[in-house]
């Protein structure tokens, strides 16, 4: 072999041991899902907002009735009754009898308004604390690069306690849907140091039964770990490796 085809030859090997290094380093499955979703024009709404909308923008007390007709989402009027109830329990909507109607009906409105989110209560009216994945997603979009450790310090209110093994399993879930980037993937001693890459909005994705990454803004599940790898997901992994197989024989 010349000189020539052999420099270039072990350039080819290096460009491709660099590529894999890189892709170590900044590993980061990308999700076609999320890279074609489009935020929708009207935020995704569910029936608990829809019926806290209905009542927030109304101009006068809304029966159960009146409300219920008003909800998009097919849902019983027993569920618009119980978030009237508890919301009027924790002192965010009045009650009022209306005793024109046979039987009496009650008109419930808002006069504490707690903006576009419904309030965040129990059947009790107590107030409810955010789960800890509500708590890592409204982190992680604060801070955009973090691990565990530091998600867990930036939380840390004195009254919000995370567990880190929760925390790190969630992060990889995000890592799994295509919403954060691992930075140091090759790094085995130290904490997986991410950054967030797809920022779909204020609702936490949630995971579901089967591991589903389930995306409230987007309203709809983004990711699905018992379906086929995507076209895209696919070439990535064949050039993969394809490269570690060009890179063995340097």
């Amino acid at each position: 072999m010349c000189c020539h085809c052999q420099n270039s030859l072990e350039s080819d090997c290096k460009n491709v041991m660099k590529a894999n290094n890189l892709r170590g380093k900044f590993a980061y499955k990308r999700n076609p899902i999320l890279d074609a979703a489009k935020p929708p024009k009207r935020p995704i709404r569910t029936a608990e907002e829809q019926v806290w909308d209905i009542v927030r923008t109304a101009q006068e007390g809304l029966s159960v009735h009146d409300v219920f007709l008003k909800v998009k989402d097919k849902i019983k009027s027993d569920r618009v009754r119980a978030w009237l109830d508890k919301w009027h329990i924790g002192g965010y909507v009045t009650r009022t009898a209306n005793t024109n109607t046979n039987p009496t009906t009650y008109l419930y409105e808002v006069i504490n308004d707690c903006g576009q989110q419904p309030p965040q209560v129990n059947s009790s009216g107590v107030p409810k604390k955010p789960s800890g994945n509500e708590i890592v997603w409204r982190t992680a979009r604060i801070l955009k690069n973090f691990n565990a450790r530091q998600i867990i310090a930036s939380a840390n209110d004195g009254d919000t306690m995370l567990n880190e093994r929760a925390v790190r399993h969630y992060l990889f879930h995000l890592y799994e849907a295509g919403y954060i980037t691992w930075h140091n993937a090759n790094d085995t001693k130290s904490l997986a140091q991410y950054m967030l890459t797809v920022n779909t909005g204020p609702k936490a994705p949630a995971v579901q039964r089967g591991k589903k990454v389930y995306d409230g803004n987007l309203g709809m599940v983004v990711y699905d770990p018992a379906k086929p790898l995507p076209p895209s997901h696919q070439s990535d992994k064949n050039n993969s490796k394809q490269a570690k197989k060009g890179a063995g024989h340097v």
